[in-house]
C-alpha cells in the first residue's frame, strides 16, 4: 500500500485504475467486503435470511441474496419470519426479479453492437477486459459472476460490473431505491437517492453533512438498515468527519463545450489544465479528510 493511503481512520472509497477495481481502505487494510469493513469500523453488520430448497441461509450483504436468487429462481424464497430484515422496496424488487426469471422476461435493453475506442478506457487492462467480456458474454441475459484478472465481476450483455445491482440494471426493468436528505417535504425533488445499498454507503461518505432520513423516507429501509445507518452517521459526527465537495459551476461545463465546439483548442488546453489542477487538489483534500 502506498504511503499516502496509510493512516486512514474513516473508510475511504478508492479506485485502483491499474487493477481496474474499487475497494475501501481503512486502518491500513483494503476491504472488498462491506460486511467485514463495518464489523471493524462500527462493530456491527446487517443480516439477511433466505431459503433455497428448504435450507435456510444467512448472509450479510443484500447482493448475496440477489446472487442466490439468480442461481435458484425456482426454489428461492424469503420465509415470512425473516421478511422484516428487508424493506418493502427490497421485497418488491426481489419478488419482481424472481417472477421475471421464472417467466424468462429479462431483456437486454440496448443495441448489442458496440465499437471500442481505446481512448475511452483508463488503462490497457480495462480495454482488454472490455473486448474479452464483449466477445464471450454478449449474449448473457442473466448476470453471471466470473473471475477476471484476479477479481470477481458480474457479466451481462457483453459488459462487466463490480456490482450485481448495476448488472441487473441492464436487463431488469426495475431498480432498488433508497432516498435520504433534502427538504422535509415529501413531494420535493431535491432529495438524494441511491439504487443500491452499497452505493448508498459511498454517498454517505461524500455527503455526510446532508445525510439524514426524514420520517417519510423510512419506508425505503428495513428497521435494521435504519439502525445501521443511524449508527454510521452518529459515529461520523462524533469523529467530526466532514465530507469534501467538488461543485464546479455550471458555467465551467458550458465553457468546456463552447471551446470544444468552436475548436478553440489552445484555450481548451488551458481550461483542461486548470480543471485537472483543481481536481487533483480536491482528491488530495478528500483523502486527508479521511485521516482524523
Amino acid at each position: 500500500m502506498k504511503r499516502k493511503y496509510k493512516g486512514i481512520t474513516v473508510p475511504y472509497h478508492y479506485t485502483d485504475k491499474k487493477a481496474n477495481y474499487t475497494y475501501y481502505i481503512y486502518n491500513d487494510q483494503e476491504y472488498l467486503d462491506l460486511n467485514l469493513l463495518f464489523q471493524d469500523f462500527l462493530g456491527l453488520y446487517l443480516t439477511y435470511h433466505y431459503e433455497v430448497k428448504d435450507k435456510l441461509y444467512e448472509v450479510h450483504n443484500l447482493s448475496e441474496v440477489l446472487e442466490a436468487l439468480l442461481k435458484n429462481k425456482d426454489t428461492f424464497k424469503i420465509p415470512k419470519e425473516y421478511q422484516e430484515e428487508y424493506s418493502e422496496e427490497e421485497l418488491k424488487y426481489i419478488k419482481g426479479l424472481q417472477k421475471s426469471l421464472i417467466n424468462d422476461t429479462l431483456k437486454i435493453a440496448y443495441d448489442k453492437n458496440r465499437e471500442f475506442n481505446k481512448k475511452d478506457y483508463p488503462s490497457t487492462k480495462s480495454y482488454n477486459m472490455a473486448l474479452e467480456v464483449y466477445d464471450k458474454y454478449r449474449r448473457v441475459v442473466i448476470p453471471k459472476k466470473v473471475n477476471l484478472y484476479n477479481h470477481n465481476y458480474y457479466v451481462v450483455a457483453g459488459e462487466y460490473f463490480e456490482s450485481i445491482y448495476h448488472a441487473l440494471d441492464y436487463v431488469y426493468n426495475n431498480n432498488l431505491y433508497y432516498q435520504f436528505g433534502g427538504p422535509k417535504k415529501e413531494n420535493n425533488r431535491n432529495h438524494l437517492h441511491s439504487h443500491s445499498f452499497d452505493d448508498l454507503i459511498s454517498l454517505i461518505f461524500t455527503n455526510s453533512e446532508d445525510f439524514k432520513i426524514h420520517v417519510f423516507q423510512r419506508q425505503y429501509y428495513s428497521k435494521q438498515e435504519l439502525d445501521f445507518l443511524t449508527k454510521l452517521a452518529s459515529k461520523l459526527r462524533k469523529m467530526n468527519f466532514h465530507s469534501i465537495k467538488f461543485n464546479p459551476d455550471k458555467i465551467e461545463y458550458e465553457e468546456y463545450w463552447y471551446l470544444k465546439d468552436e475548436k478553440k483548442f489552445f484555450k481548451l488546453l488551458i481550461n483542461n489544465l486548470r480543471w485537472n489542477r483543481l481536481n487533483k487538489q480536491y482528491e488530495k483534500d478528500v483523502l486527508e479528510s479521511h485521516k482524523i
